[in-house]
């Protein structure tokens, strides 16, 4: 089974409640294929070994008194407690030739990292994903490599180890860390409440156990790309150039319906204040888990769950205008044609689906910059992408008069009917 891309978000409405058991801290895993944790994600799996990520986690779990150590003389697994972990999801680095600095003559390699992971609750006698809270940063550096060494593999991998490591601990490190042991330098003392690292232990410390009711839950049913936005993704419209991240071999990767799935879920859920379960393709998930104090690894196939009421997030397609320019610089505006649906889901099939609402929006961003640069327009289309999903979400709940002028394809009537219909059945609360 094939690893699911990026932070996937998983989350269950309605069908949980809070009770007062404990609940099992189980450890770090990974989503991933059988056997290849270390080929997907090397970084990570380094710097667990190095910063002694499992006893680091352990200790800050230890006095809390809703929480358990899991392990083999501990209280296990089988005395039917629902477990906790942090997954890692994605372990990306790109790296993009972007011209010649006009101002000191220097090459500039843009390098970026993404790092997902989430915490996940799930039950250990069903194996059903219970509560999930993603977090997912990328972090952009700029080098100054010339365009033939402007790749992955031209940096030192203790570089990009470190960059992961500032992204878990939230600051920038001295620029000869890469040289050190990192587990001197980054310690549980220095945790910055910035970094990834601090915000999923708090997750963690705050998370409410809960089980299952049977209710079903609430979540991205499915992700449409359209022919239009199919073809300009795979560089078979005219000016475009292909999407590097998501197509391989003129074939959208799986991995962008999920990252689309997973971000609209995140933003769904942050604005309706309830669980949403994303987007995601296949039967079931595969979590190889590393557990707290045993060296083995536990595969983990959980189950992904059947939706009552599902949003279909449906992109149609890209365009790019500029916008003025003058002897060193120009201006450009990058816009995403998408919209959603949301209706009661009837069954496993795209056509198994009433809608109740549908709502098309087009979203912008603009930057001027120096003709000289190299600009990657995908990179503008996708935060596009992501900010049009998130002023989406958070129009349901409060419609913003200006964004609706600009953004908005339907009548500010009707956009303010369907958001009614849209809280009143997910059960929004104020």
């Amino acid at each position: 089974m094939r690893v699911f891309f990026g932070t996937a978000l998983f989350f269950f409405g309605h069908l949980i409640c809070a009770n007062s058991d404990p609940v099992i801290w189980s450890g770090i895993g990974y989503f991933v294929d059988s056997g290849k944790t270390s080929s997907i994600y090397p970084n990570l799996t380094s710097l667990e070994k190095e910063l002694n990520l499992s006893k680091l986690l352990a200790d800050e779990f230890s006095k809390n008194e809703n929480l358990i150590i899991g392990g083999s003389e501990n209280t296990s697994s089988d005395e039917g407690f629902n477990s906790v972990l942090i997954a890692v999801t994605s372990e990306k680095i790109r790296s993009t030739y972007r011209g010649i600095n006009s101002l000191d003559g220097k090459n500039i390699c843009e390098r970026s990292y993404l790092l997902g992971t989430q915490v996940v609750l799930y039950s250990v006698s069903s194996k059903k994903i219970l509560k999930s809270l993603p977090n997912t940063t990328k972090k952009i550096y700029r080098d100054d490599s010339k365009k033939s060494l402007c790749n992955n593999a031209s940096l030192d991998s203790k570089i990009h180890k470190s960059r992961f490591a500032e992204i878990l601990w939230g600051f920038d490190l001295p620029k000869n860390s890469s040289s050190k042991n990192l587990g001197d330098v980054l310690t549980a003392l220095n945790l910055s409440e910035k970094g990834m690292l601090a915000n999923q232990i708090d997750n963690i410390k705050k998370i409410k156990n809960v089980y299952e009711k049977g209710i079903q839950p609430i979540g991205v049913r499915n992700v449409v790309i359209l022919e239009p936005a199919m073809k300009q993704l795979t560089g078979k419209s005219s000016g475009f150039n292909t999407h590097k991240d998501f197509v391989s071999k003129g074939e959208i990767k799986k991995e962008y319906k999920e990252w689309l799935g997973t971000m609209f879920s995140r933003w769904l859920s942050q604005f309706l204040k309830i669980p949403v379960v994303p987007y995601y393709e296949g039967e079931g998930l595969t979590l190889n888990l590393g557990t707290t104090f045993t060296d083995s690894a536990e595969v983990l196939n959980l189950k992904k769950p059947e939706l009552s009421y599902g949003f279909d997030y449906v992109l149609r397609s890209f365009a790019k205008v500029d916008a003025g320019e003058n002897a060193t610089q120009k201006g450009s505006v990058w816009a995403v044609y998408s919209g959603m649906k949301f209706g009661v889901v009837l069954g496993d099939q795209p056509e198994d689906f009433k809608s109740l609402a549908k709502i098309p929006i087009t979203q912008v961003t603009s930057r001027q910059y120096n003709k000289s640069d190299i600009i990657y327009d995908w990179d503008f289309y996708d935060l596009a992408t992501q900010v049009g999903m998130a002023k989406l979400s958070e129009n349901l709940v409060k419609q913003d008069k200006k964004w609706l002028k600009s953004s908005s394809e339907i009548p500010n009537k009707d956009f303010k009917k369907f958001s009614k219909t849209i809280l009143n059945k997910v059960g929004y609360e104020k």
